[in-house]
């Protein structure tokens, strides 16, 4: 009984972890997606969202940074290339692995249609 108490403890922070995450990339979504993906994600000038939440992280990085999709094809205007711009506040950085990873975590939890 001690034990399976021992690891359900262990899993909380990971859990709290990825609430913070998704906290905090909703936060990022709001300020920089939203308005060309609307807020749930279900595009408007930009397209729907589903496909990328899905993509692995360093395909999301590559789109976020580069500004190319899942097949190395660049995105069309008005999407940015977060790399060279900046998430809004960040005065022109490159969105953080943190960042991006919260950003991640946050489309995850949309509901697309």
């Amino acid at each position: 009984m001690m034990r399976i108490l021992m690891r359900s403890v262990g899993v909380l922070p990971a859990v709290t972890s990825a609430a913070q995450a998704a906290t905090r990339g909703k936060a990022i979504y709001t300020a920089n997606c939203a308005g060309c993906h609307a807020p749930t994600g279900a595009g408007m000038v930009g397209p729907n969202l589903k496909e990328a939440a899905g993509w692995s992280y360093v395909l999301f990085k590559r789109a976020m940074l580069q500004g190319k999709d899942d097949k190395g094809v660049v995105f069309k205007a008005p999407m940015p290339v977060w790399g060279k711009v900046g998430f809004a506040g960040d005065h022109g950085k490159a969105p953080t692995a943190a960042e991006l990873k919260a950003l991640q975590a946050y489309l995850n939890t949309l509901k697309f249609k």
